[in-house]
């Protein structure tokens, strides 16, 4: 964020720090800053052998047409 960016919002953090729906702009910013802190979300193990054996049969050719897909799963 560039700093004239940055100057701006935090005049209006303080502008709605100081008036009515104060309590609500603390209770948003620490919804955010819990979200901020939140560890990444990482593929299990599982998923990640699941993603290389789907990689390694695309490059098989083991591929299904997509009118196939659709019939086999009722679309």
């Amino acid at each position: 964020m560039e700093t004239g960016n940055l100057e701006n919002l935090v005049e209006k953090v303080k502008a709605i720090a100081h008036g009515p729906h104060a309590d609500l702009l603390e209770k948003f910013i620490d919804l955010l800053y819990e979200k901020e802190m939140e560890e990444p979300e990482y593929f299990s193990p599982e998923d990640e052998a699941a993603i290389a054996e789907g990689k390694a049969q695309i490059a098989r050719g083991e591929t299904i047409p997509w009118e196939d897909l659709k019939k086999e799963l009722g679309l």
